[in-house]
This record gives C-alpha cells, structure tokens and sequence, in this order.
C-alpha cells in the first residue's frame, strides 16, 4: 500500500513543477515569445511530439523536474547559419559567375537580399534576449505566481474537505466534588471564545491559549439547539496532571465550512502557509532550523507517502502546501531560479544593456550545480538522521 502513496506523492510534485512550467509557457505564448520545447520530466525523452508551430512537447524518464525552453540567441545563430551557411561552394559559385563576365553589382543585390531575409528570419525567431525586460519579467514572474494561484485553489479544496473542528464537554473536573467549571454542562458544544469564533483559521485550542491564567473567559456554546454565553474561568486545576485550564474534559467534533467559507479562508489560509514557509528559510539561513529538518526531493517523497498512507486527507494537505512552497524558493535571487534570473533583467534594464550573456550562463549553471548537491547532501542528511 505505501508503495501507492509513494506513487501518489511523485505525481504530485511533477503536477506541481508542471504547473510552474505552464506558467512560464502560457505567458509566453501570450507576449510572444519563441518556444522551443515544453518538457514534463527531465532526463531521457520518453515520448515527444513536435508540433507545426516548431514547439516540441516532451514527457522525460526523472519525474522530479521539467522545464520550458525558449527561443535564445544561441538558436537563432545556430538557425541563421543553417539558412546561410558560409560554405567554399557558395564562393566558388560567385567566382565562377565573376568569370564569366557578370558584373558585381548583382551580387551585391543579392547580399543585400540576404541580409533582408537574415532580419526576418531573426524577427521571427522572437528570443527570449530580444524581448523587453519587463515582459521578460512577467514571464519568469508568471511561474511562481501559477504556483501561488493553484496554491489557493488546493487550500480552497482542502477547507472545503477538510473541515474544521469544536470541542464537546464530555465532563466536568471536580475538587471535593465541586466542579471547577459549573456554568458548563456536559454535551455543551463551544463554538467561541470571547466573542471569536471557533472557524478552521482559529482553533479552539488557539482560543483557550489566549485566556491568561486566573482569568475568565465568555464562551459560547450551543446547548439544546440554542447558543448561550457562560463565563468560565482559567483554574489550577489539582489532577494526576495538575495545572492551568478550564476544569473540562472535551471530544472534537468535525463541522463542514461549506462553499461560502472555503472560498473566504482560502487565499488568507495560502498567504499564511507562504509566510510560514518565509520564515523557515529565514530561520535556516540564520541557523535557527538545522539542516537536519530540511527534506529535498526523495525526503518530501517519503514525508507525504508516510502522512498520506496515515490519514489519505493528508494528501490534500500538502497540495497547498508544496505549491506555496515552490511559488516562494523560486522567487528567493538564488542563480538558476526565477528569482535570480529575474534580478539580471533588472539589472540589465537599469543599465541599458545586458550583463555578459556567457557570465550570466555560467551564474546559473554553477547555482544549478550548487542547488542540486545541497538537496542531495539535504536528503542524505536526512536518511542518516533517520536511521
């Protein structure tokens, strides 16, 4: 069965780098931008189809990636010299047309048309260099931002499955037989606590936290099909587990949010995963997270298997939550991701022309190298700390 749930969480991350991918695609489809090939998977190709508009879509052996590829300088050369390739032939045609008696100035129509073709071809080659840097921009923005988008669609999903859940009273702690909360009564459902309700972005137990101790607190409960008020207070509680609380025992109870606060919760409920995924990166960077904690690839893999095979609604758990985080590392100016790429652009548009096109290469290709080793010496780590 695990083996099913191992399955289940590649696919969701290949869903998910497709995603990211379409984004890419689809704006650049949309600004004009030459494509040359729409990868799912990295790798060996598996299948491959090459459509008229020159695009080549791909499904590759390693499940644990993907790309979209444009147009670049270096095809549009490469295309250029195939049209017009500066062969002995051509100039052996020329001098012999030169023997025979023919003027130059032919020849030079002919260069010149040419070289007129030469700039339609390359007007047509639309490469991702010759775009304007905003555009460029909006493009690698858009991945991230599809990432970020289908993030709130999951969270939607997910609420909406999910749930939330109110704590019944099941009983009433005593001292000497005296109840330490006596407004409540058994089978008294809370749903709010000084006024807040008990929703699936404020638990119950968030509630009760926020209650100091030795003070009291209005909840409100439904009793008989009614809502009342009481007023209970936080007490030291003498028990095998002595200490601060209300002097209730409870069982939760699952309450559907319905289409209404699905829809509400959704986008607050993303935003919260991002800026929680934020701040793990903060606190790595700063040390306050080891690298112990981290997963890469294989480690995610066995974490949503392992969760998923215990609760499958898990599952709809980590959509969410992968997609936010993905939309969020590939922001951070790291060479190779969107976020670095994004940051030469601006460069390049402040100083009206771009970094060394090789010495950009380079950056990203020694970040992509980089990148990989940290997740493979990531997951390592981490099945060493596992054993």
């Amino acid at each position: 069965m695990i083996f099913l749930f191992v399955i289940a969480a590649i696919l969701i991350l290949l869903l998910m780098i497709t995603i990211h991918e379409a984004g890419h695609y689809f704006a650049g489809k949309l600004l004009g931008f030459g494509i040359t090939e729409f990868s799912i998977g990295l790798g060996p190709k598996l299948l491959s189809r090459k459509l008229r508009s020159g695009e080549t879509f791909s499904v590759r052996a390693l499940p644990l990636g993907g790309y979209c590829a444009f147009e670049s300088e270096e095809d549009e050369k490469a295309i250029t010299e195939e049209v017009f390739p500066e062969t002995s032939e051509r100039s052996e045609i020329d001098s012999a047309q030169t023997s025979v008696g023919e003027s130059k100035e032919p020849a030079a129509v002919s260069e010149s048309n040419d070289k007129e073709t030469t700039v339609d071809k390359k007007s047509e080659r639309r490469t991702f260099e010759s775009r304007k840097p905003w555009k460029r921009i909006l493009v690698l923005l858009a991945g991230p931002m599809f990432n970020l988008v289908s993030a709130i669609i999951f969270s939607f999903i997910f609420i909406l499955a999910a749930g939330y859940a109110v704590p019944r009273v099941t009983g009433l702690e005593s001292n000497n037989g005296v109840p330490y909360a006596t407004e409540l009564k058994e089978g008294d459902v809370i749903v709010g606590v000084n006024g807040r309700e008990i929703t699936f972005m404020t638990s119950a137990a968030e509630l009760f936290a926020d209650v100091k101790n030795g003070e009291s607190a209005v909840f409100t409960v439904e009793r008989d099909g009614e809502l009342k008020e009481v007023t209970v207070t936080k007490q030291y509680v003498e028990s095998e587990d002595s200490g601060w609380r209300f002097g209730i025992t409870t069982e939760y109870e699952s309450r559907s949010n319905g289409f209404g606060k699905a829809a509400l919760y959704c986008v607050p409920y993303t935003f919260e995963l991002s800026w929680l995924i934020l701040g793990s990166f903060g606190k790595l960077f700063t040390g306050q997270i080891p690298l112990t904690d981290m997963t890469g690839p294989v480690g995610t893999v066995e974490l949503i298997a392992s969760y998923s095979a215990a609760n499958p609604m898990n599952i709809l758990l980590f959509l969410p939550l992968i997609a936010s985080n993905l939309a969020i590392f590939n922001l951070l100016p790291i060479p190779a991701l969107d976020g670095a790429r994004i940051v030469f652009v601006i460069i390049e548009w402040i100083r009206k022309k771009p970094v060394n096109r090789k010495t950009e290469g380079t950056i990203h290709a020694v970040g992509l190298m980089a990148l990989l080793a940290f997740v493979i010496i990531v997951d390592i780590v981490g099945m060493i700390s596992r054993i």
